[in-house]
Parts: C-alpha cells; structure tokens; sequence
C-alpha cells in the first residue's frame, strides 16, 4: 500500500530472498573483500613504494600541458596563417572545392527537369571575349596598366551580360562602378612599379592553374545545377506590389529604396564611414611620384594636357544633365540615386585628373564630407518622417499631382531617400578619390599629378 502511494500507478513485480545462489555479483563482492584484506596486510610496502615515486607537482604537470597545446597552436598557425594571402586563397578554395563535391555526390544526376535556354550568336561571342579578355589578364598580370585595361574589357562584358538577360539596373551599375574602379586603380598605380617581380616557382604555377581549373569547373557544375532544378522565388511579390506599394514600375529601384530602404541606409552609412577612414588614413601622406617609367623614360613635362582639359570641361555639363537624367527616371526606368550619383562623381573626379587637385578645388569648394554626411541624413530623416505619420521607419509614400501645363505626375518620399543616396555616393566616391590626388603632391602641394 506505501509503495502504491509513492508510485502513484501499479507497483511492479519485485522479489526478495536472501540467498540468489553462486553468480556474478557474489563473485565480485568476494574479490573485493580479498582484495581489500591483502592491501590492508601489506600496506606497510604499498606506502614504502609510494614514498619511493618521484615527486609530481600538480601545477608543473598543469604548465607543461598548457606549453605543449601552445606549441601545437603555434605549429598549426604557422602553416595555415603565414602571412601569404596566396595560402589564404589556396586553403579557401580547396575547403569550398571539397566542400562543393561532398554536397553533390548524393544527386542522381546532375542535370535537373528544367530545359537550359537556347544559346545565340550573340551570347556565344560575349562568352568568348569575356574568357579570352580574363586569361589575357592572368597572361599579362605582371604588366599591372596593361593587366588593368584588359580586366575593364572584363567588366565591361559583364554588364553587357547584365544587359544581354534583362537587367539594364545592374548593367548601368557595373558600368558606372568600373569607371569609377579604373579611376581608383589608375591612381594609385601611378606610385608603383609598372612591372610586378616573378614570385611563385613553376611548380606552384602549376599547382594554382590546377587549383583555378577546378574551381572554375565546380562553379559552373554547380551553376548548372541549381539553374536546371525549379526552385522557388520571392521575385513574384515584388512584381505584383511594385507599383501598388512603392508607386514605381522599376522593381529594382522601388526595392531598393522602398522594400529593403533599411538595408540601402546601411549600405550608404557604411560607405561614407568608409570614405572618412580612407581620408584620415592618407591625409597628410606625401608619396614620391616616378620620375621615369619602367623603360626608362621620363614622364611627359605637361602634367594637365590642354585637349584633355578642354574635354573634361566640355563634358561636365553633359555628364551632370546625364546624372538629372537618370536620377528622375529612376523609380520607374532603369536609374536611381546610386547610378547618378556615380556618374556626377566620374565628371567631378575627371576635373582633378585632366586639371589638377588645386585648381579643381579652387572651383568645388564644398567639403565632401559634408556632402557624404547630408546624404546619410537626408536618408534618415526620411525614415523618421514617417514616424511623425505613425507609420513604421522608413515607410515611403506616394501620390499623384496635376499642373496646367504640365499634367499628371507622380511624387514619392522615396525620391527624398534616393537623393540621400545619391548626395552620399558623390561625397563618398570624390572623398576617397580626391584624395589620392592629394597624396601626389609634395609638401609645397606642387602638382606633380
């Protein structure tokens, strides 16, 4: 009845005898009486030979094995972390290549149900420059000017990539970041050497162009995989409230400054901190310029050409129309604030090559900063706006205006956003840029750029 009551349920079948006969625990309760009696008549020698063991101290033991799995560290480090990023690349891409094919050996087949697109002259020609201009980088990659032209061919067949499949978005984007890219590394090319020494043995050559083969394949194994199995998408709900949502028919710019206008603010946030960091890094730095090239010769004494001079001032109003342009059509045409702002940035950014970082300063004389930072705010304070309405942060909204003369028309908050990303590229993009220029003058800020 007490056991009943503990248990709460049916007590199980149990059952006591003081006697279970010869088995295995009796044999193991009479070794252990043995044993305990043999150790107590002769523990006078169990302590003599316990006295006669060296003495451990608890702590060296702790120190020597904490010095050992330090060693280890350290001998592991030393192969995997030796300051090569060559090593870094290789253990990189050999981990994704292992990594890649253990995640395919269960398929069936390589090949999924859906059918591959029809391939075109058109497509199978921009395949074949796009690989041709790629290997003539590797060929010509210790001439960096010659290296750094052949690889704008490359990005330059990307975007009409982007183009060739319908999306004239990341088309305008690719190109205008590839200008800007070249501008960049042109720049800071200048104060290095035009030819790069040979570092890497035949065997390691080969072993990269092994290595570079096979990541390649699986990339396009892979590709070809997913891209012939259906798959799900969100890309049909931004179609369906691209217009009744964000008020555009562009669902590249509506996504971006409307749909995920959180993600864009961050992007745009991190840029200018970006561009600060750069600036403070090379202000007050003075580089000395090349006064000969790699052949020997010296450097042309008309540092600022008049014809490109007279160009750059003849194209800069064309460019800024060009950037008003693209900014207005951006909600419901291939555009937006990021493509201008790029473009405004190459026509600015032309003036201190063809003219010099002191006269083009004497004619721009705003702080990038400020303009990078008002774009950040601008964008933010857009978002807060539509706190004061109650809505969420960043909640855009639109409508439509009629005006004699002019008719109906369209007005969206997100237009005030895309100008803080527009007003944050151009201050970022000329605050990095710029700068460069400045890192080319001497301490009297003679040009030498």
């Amino acid at each position: 009845v007490a056991v009943a009551g503990t248990l709460n349920g049916a007590v199980p079948e149990y059952s006591l005898t003081i006697w279970h006969g010869f088995n295995l625990p009796l044999l193991m309760s009479f070794v252990a009486l043995v044993g305990g009696v043999l150790i107590y008549g002769l523990r006078k020698w169990v302590f003599r030979w316990y006295e006669g063991l060296p003495h451990v101290d608890s702590l060296d033991v702790f120190r020597r094995v904490i010095r050992e799995i330090t060693a280890g560290a350290r001998w592991v480090t030393e192969r995997l972390e030796n300051g090569s990023l060559q090593r870094y690349l290789m253990l990189v891409l050999v981990s994704s290549l292992v990594l890649v094919i253990y995640a395919l050996t269960p398929l069936e087949a390589l090949s999924g149900p859906v059918a591959l697109t029809p391939l075109d002259i058109i497509t199978v020609g921009g395949m074949v420059v796009l690989s041709l201009t790629s290997l003539l980088t590797v060929l010509f990659h210790r001439r960096r000017l010659v290296a750094l032209m052949v690889l704008s061919v490359v990005g330059l067949m990307v975007a009409l990539v982007f183009a060739r499949f319908s999306a004239p978005d990341l088309a305008l984007t690719q190109l205008s970041v590839e200008v800007v890219t070249i501008i960049l590394l042109i720049l800071a090319l200048f104060f290095m050497p035009d030819r790069t020494p040979a570092e890497s043995s035949s065997l390691r050559s080969f072993r990269d162009l092994i290595l570079a083969g096979g990541f390649g394949t699986m990339i396009a194994l892979l590709t070809y995989a997913v891209l012939t199995r259906p798959y799900d998408s969100i890309a049909s709900f931004f179609l369906e409230n691209s217009v009744s949502g964000g008020g555009g028919t562009n669902v590249v710019n509506v996504i971006l400054v409307d749909f995920r206008g959180f993600d864009t603010l961050g992007e745009i946030a991190v840029l200018a901190i970006a561009a600060v960091g750069i600036y403070g890094l090379l202000k007050g730095l003075h580089l000395p310029h090349p006064l000969r090239d790699y052949g020997g010769r010296l450097w042309s004494t008309d540092s600022h050409p008049m014809v490109l001079g007279a160009l750059s001032r003849a194209l800069l109003p064309m460019a800024l129309l060009i950037s008003v342009f693209i900014f207005l059509r951006g909600h419901n045409l291939p555009g937006g604030g990021f493509i201008a702002g790029l473009i405004t940035a190459v026509a600015l950014i032309l003036q201190y090559i063809s003219h010099g970082v002191t006269w083009a300063q004497q004619r721009q004389p705003f702080s990038y900063h400020g303009v990078a930072g008002l774009g950040v705010f601008i964008a933010c304070l857009t978002g807060l706006g539509s706190w004061l309405f109650g809505y969420p942060f960043l909640t855009s909204a639109f409508d439509h205006f009629h005006l004699p003369f002019i008719g109906e028309f369209e007005l969206a908050t997100a237009m005030l956003f895309d100008l803080g990303v527009y007003l944050a590229v151009v201050g970022s993009t000329l605050l990095i840029l710029s700068n460069i220029g400045h890192v080319s003058q001497d301490e009297s800020c003679k040009e030498v750029l």
